[in-house]
């Protein structure tokens, strides 16, 4: 199954690098082929049924069957663990060079996946920071790699961008996150605090299988999708710099469960290194998308 229509690296000049520092995000055109959306597209169904290829469940679950209300945006954290159609995409080597070539960092190591499911008349995903997610680390930064499964529409619920507020202070983490009426509010209120006005957000309107890089600070949400028949299906692709370490800061409810008692180091069994400009990339990546095993060692 072909990987990639195009390299993301090949789509990434001074243009776009300079595009990325002024707004804050960057957006790539139908970088994967036919066949990988629909692959993808194929996992969705299968992963929030509780299927998973390897065994492994993924570290945060939202949406069951019978259980959870039919108008909440579906959404799963740490799939790579569960599935290897989804592990290809995260543990892309592409995706880290990419982050790399915007950021200036020297490597990246993957810090999780989030897939988002936003069926017909699912409700509105509040505006957000995700580096304000990331106080429990030293850098507490991030880049993200959003990637579209689905044509994306204004009225389905397309991501949403604040042009330049990534150049705002960092905020605490939001209140709310899930079906918050006023989606922007957190926003408009960081806004205000920057003593800025609060700008008029970007709508992501793409072909399926492109993709947006955001930096960790910009703000970003995604409306209601008010549409009877359209989905929106993505899949985040969270980076931390390959040198980033666990800090004594409070939090990080997923990540923090894998620190080693005494140890700020970040193990590459649980958050490999996907990309650095040293040559260095987590041996057992590739074997592991093959097979669906690793060889995890724990001192």
């Amino acid at each position: 199954m072909p990987a990639f229509d195009l390299p993301l690296i090949a789509c990434l000049g001074k243009a776009e690098i300079d595009r990325f520092r002024g707004d804050g995000f960057v957006v790539v055109e139908r970088f994967l082929s036919d066949d990988r959306i629909a692959a993808l597209r194929d996992c969705f169904p299968r992963l929030f049924a509780g299927r998973f290829a390897t065994g492994v469940y993924p570290d945060e679950w939202y949406w069951r069957e019978g259980m959870s209300l039919p108008d909440v945006t579906r959404h799963m954290a740490n799939a790579w663990k569960a599935d290897l159609t989804v592990a290809k995409l995260a543990l892309s080597a592409d995706l880290g060079r990419a982050a790399c070539r915007l950021t200036g960092w020297s490597g990246v190591r993957l810090g999780q996946d989030t897939i988002w499911w936003k069926v017909p008349k699912a409700k509105p995903i509040a505006h957000h920071q995700d580096s304000s997610f990331m106080a429990f680390l030293d850098p507490p930064i991030t880049v993200t790699c959003w990637v579209t499964l689905d044509d994306t529409h204004a009225d389905a619920g397309t991501l949403e961008y604040a042009p330049g507020s990534h150049l705002w202070p960092l905020t605490p983490l939001p209140d709310t996150f899930h079906a918050q009426d006023d989606y922007r509010a957190q926003m408009k209120a960081a806004a205000q605090a920057a003593d800025v006005p609060a700008p008029e957000p970007v709508m992501i309107e793409v072909p399926a299988g492109s993709c947006v890089i955001h930096a960790g600070e910009i703000w970003h949400g995604s409306g209601p999708n008010t549409t009877d028949d359209r989905m929106r299906r993505a899949i985040g692709v969270h980076m931390v710099p390959e040198h980033a370490r666990f800090s004594d800061r409070h939090g990080g409810y997923i990540y923090r469960r894998y620190q080693r008692t005494g140890d700020p180091a970040m193990d590459e069994s649980f958050f490999p290194v996907i990309w650095s400009e040293q040559g260095h990339r987590t041996p057992w990546i590739d074997g592991y998308c093959d097979t669906g095993r690793r060889q995890i060692q724990l001192v």
